[in-house]
């Protein structure tokens, strides 16, 4: 899989549109389009930024290796529950993925979610 494909692949199995991923990278959502379609090689700074976001190592993105396992405990490890939601999550079938994803959105705008955020930002 070339890293074009890489990078559409990472988002869409994370159910994220462009103009989402691009929010959160802080980057255009032209940008991603053109990066995912070849259009365009990121720099340095973005491909590292996509690994963090994913999750992913840079040898992944750039295809020295097969492996898109986490990063190693000594440079990143996420909190245990998030470790354990996403194995759940990668064991699901499409489907069940979809339904998953589905519902967490419903809860990102669900007015008890929102009351709880104002109250962090307060």
């Amino acid at each position: 899989m070339k890293l074009h494909e890489k990078l559409k692949y990472l988002r869409t199995e994370s159910g994220l549109t462009q103009c989402q991923l691009a929010k959160k990278l802080g980057i255009g959502q032209t940008t991603v389009a053109a990066y995912e379609n070849g259009t365009h090689e990121p720099q340095l700074y973005s491909l590292i930024a996509y690994a963090d976001f994913f999750g992913c190592s840079l040898d992944y993105l750039v295809g020295r290796t097969d492996d898109a396992g986490m990063f190693c405990a000594e440079t990143y490890a996420p909190p245990k529950d998030e470790q354990k939601l996403l194995a759940v999550y990668r064991s699901l079938g499409g489907d069940l993925k979809k339904l998953l994803q589905e519902t967490a959105n419903a809860f990102m705008h669900s007015p008890l979610n929102r009351a709880e955020n104002e109250e962090k930002t307060e």
